[in-house]
């Protein structure tokens, strides 16, 4: 046993003494920073004020080279004030864990967070989410949320050295379709969160036991190949939109892959070529792939020195308008059906404005049929997210979800996000992942 505690310490310690410590990804180069610039202006132009603060956006932000610190600490106020009157309540336990990184990331104690004269502890807060979600588990068979939210619950309770049971955690996210897929498709995203929880279990330097560091080195093993298998000829891993979150979980284990496994280059310059088009104009979408194009991911949170930081990104007072004259109309078909149970699949033919959106199709469809097209959504921080259609809702316990479709392939932007086109058939329908 005190052989391969040995050796399982002389393994982490090669990994400190890497080049480039834990990461091996790859930065923009000065040539290249104007698109990281004005990446991080977009995300600040496009922050729905109206909406709840994200702290995906904020946590993003921090992790940059460049900095606004006026933004940056109104953003951090609001994500306060924000925690302290919803939190217990509203917030999932992912949500939660996100809220603490973007506070760590800020160098504000997660564990004393402020406004309006009250307080709350969101460390010990997300223990509570967290044990709820493991409680579910055991009556249900599955979370609350889903393995994307618990591989986050691990990340951010690891990084705060708050109450985790290493072995545990190992067999939670241990190799299952159910946990890493979603309707069929490996899920990158969550993949790639988990790689970065079991790396801080492995690195936050307290000695595993032999058989839990063996069982994370074969969870993390298996990930990566996963995640490997999703690379595609042009560099993206999944979809760009997963990409961000796969380049920071490779950048971190270089150990589990074989040389030439993955370019990091290549993949960069794919998610660079992206910023002109537009790809990332959704904030939320933004926020997951700045930080790998600064070679920074989730774990170096805890290492930033705020007192170091510069203040040089400047902001313009006026918000970048949109162009005001008049789009031409096109016609699209929209269906939603009940892929589960088969009780009902209705279709639509309507007219909207060139540029709508996937959402404001469904608006004026509901207007046209309500009986038919109703539905409801909650406010995510990607956007709007389904929760039912014609009353039929979505059930985290029985593994339904409301997936969006276009021409019978599956999107990977969201209702809010995803701009028609003409002829185009579209459909949302009820489906078990």
């Amino acid at each position: 046993m005190r052989r391969t505690l040995v050796i399982m310490l002389v393994g982490l310690l090669l990994l400190y003494l890497a080049p480039g410590g834990l990461c091996q990804g790859c930065a923009v180069n000065e040539a290249e920073r104007p698109l990281v610039r004005d990446l991080q202006k977009k995300m600040i132009y496009s922050v729905n004020v109206s909406a709840p603060p994200n702290p995906s956006i904020l946590l993003a932000l921090r992790l940059a080279q460049e900095h606004n610190k006026r933004i940056e600490q109104d953003m951090l106020n609001k994500l306060s004030q924000d925690a302290v009157e919803r939190a217990v309540a509203s917030f999932s336990s992912g949500q939660v864990a996100l809220h603490i990184l973007a506070q760590q990331a800020s160098c504000s104690d997660p564990r004393c967070v402020s406004a309006n004269g009250s307080t709350i502890n969101l460390v010990r807060l997300l223990e509570q989410k967290f044990k709820a979600e493991l409680q579910n588990i055991a009556i249900h068979g599955n979370p609350l949320t889903n393995f994307y939210q618990l591989s986050l619950d691990v990340l951010a309770l690891c990084q705060l050295n708050g109450r985790l049971s290493p072995a545990s955690t190992s067999a939670l996210l241990s190799p299952g379709h159910k946990k890493y897929y979603l309707g069929g498709q490996f899920s990158v995203d969550t993949a790639a969160v988990a790689i970065l929880a079991h790396i801080c279990l492995q690195t936050r330097g307290q000695p595993l036991p032999p058989k839990v560091y063996k069982k994370i080195r074969q969870n993390v093993q298996w990930l990566v190949d996963k995640i490997l298998a999703e690379k595609r000829r042009d560099g993206e891993i999944g979809n760009i939109y997963s990409t961000g979150l796969a380049m920071q979980a490779l950048s971190v284990s270089s150990s589990y892959q074989k040389p030439g496994a993955w370019n990091c280059l290549q993949t960069l310059h794919r998610v660079l070529d992206k910023i002109p088009q537009g790809t990332f104009k959704n904030p939320m979408a933004a926020s997951q792939v700045l930080s790998s194009l600064e070679n920074r991911t989730y774990l170096d949170v805890s290492r930033l020195n705020c007192s170091m930081d510069p203040d040089n990104l400047p902001l313009s007072t006026a918000r970048p308008t949109s162009p005001t004259s008049r789009l031409p109309s096109i016609r699209v078909t929209y269906t939603v059906a009940d892929g589960v149970n088969n009780t009902f699949n209705d279709s639509i033919s309507v007219t909207v404005t060139q540029g709508s959106i996937f959402f404001k199709v469904m608006e004026v469809t509901q207007d046209k049929d309500p009986s038919k097209f109703s539905f409801t959504y909650t406010q995510s921080s990607w956007g709007p997210y389904i929760t039912s259609v014609q009353g039929l809702q979505a059930d985290n316990n029985h593994r339904t979800y409301w997936q969006l479709l276009s021409n019978g392939i599956p999107l990977s932007q969201g209702a809010g996000d995803y701009v028609v086109s003409n002829s185009e058939r579209l459909e949302v329908k009820f489906t078990v992942y």
